[in-house]
């Protein structure tokens, strides 16, 4: 059967087909489904619009994060000591050993800045690779519905790629050494909080991919908001479609 005319029929309902309706019924739904037609906008086309919003937002947060100093300067995103740490750093400080805990603290958001600037492509993949069966809802959804959509099916798989790239940074940037000679200090200065060290390869991959998610979410509510931040056609479009509804 001509799967063209049975399309035809099924979306202009023409009185010559009335011998294909029991075949137009059952495809009328999955037609329906495919087409995800609201208002003149398919699925796929919000689907991509989707996708490119989060590209967009994926690359603006890399360059706002990835910059030099652009964790350290953040009062946002500005990573602190680790909480187990706090209570042995004050006792360094007072003992005139301030300098090794402020080395330790410039190397911890030195080491996230240059982790997420070499992480883009790995995210750039994810994004292009998902699928977005529920395109609707999600244009619909809160500002921040498609980073939340994308971060809940795509975070653990990103963040066994992203490690590597956390350990060599932490390596490179001389973190590993720094925190390895602050935990020298604190074991033989504070004794008692040498039992609270943390993994710090670890402390920096959670910080970096809170920020990161936190900033494509900022990004998409902007997109979301603001038409001037659309930068494609596709993303005019179809989210300025949904701002009219």
């Amino acid at each position: 059967m001509n799967k063209t005319l049975i399309v035809v029929c099924a979306a202009l309902g023409l009185a010559g087909c009335k011998e294909l309706q029991p075949v137009l019924d059952q495809v009328k739904p999955v037609l329906k489904e495919q087409m995800g037609q609201q208002g003149g906008i398919t699925s796929l086309q919000m689907a991509e619009a989707i996708k490119q919003a989060l590209s967009q937002g994926l690359g603006d947060s890399v360059s706002l994060l990835g910059k030099v100093q652009g964790f350290s300067l953040s009062e946002l995103y500005r990573i602190p000591l680790p909480q187990q740490l706090d209570k042995p750093a004050t006792i360094l400080r007072q003992l005139g050993q301030g300098s090794r805990v402020d080395e330790f603290e410039a190397r911890l958001n030195l080491a996230a800045e240059q982790s997420v600037a070499q992480a883009k492509p790995i995210f750039t993949s994810a994004v292009k690779s998902m699928t977005i069966s529920d395109a609707l809802n999600i244009m619909q959804g809160p500002d921040n519905a498609a980073t939340v959509y994308f971060q809940g099916r795509t975070e653990n798989s990103l963040r066994q790629a992203f490690q590597p790239i956390i350990q060599k940074a932490t390596a490179e940037t001389g973190l590993t050494s720094s925190y390895k000679k602050l935990a020298d200090k604190i074991r033989l200065y504070a004794p008692a909080y040498g039992s609270q060290l943390v993994d710090i390869d670890q402390y920096v991959l959670d910080k970096a991919m809170f920020s990161l998610f936190d900033r494509i979410g900022h990004e998409e509510k902007l997109i979301r908001e603001q038409p001037l931040k659309r930068s494609t056609e596709l993303m005019k479009t179809v989210f300025g479609h949904f701002d009219k509804r």
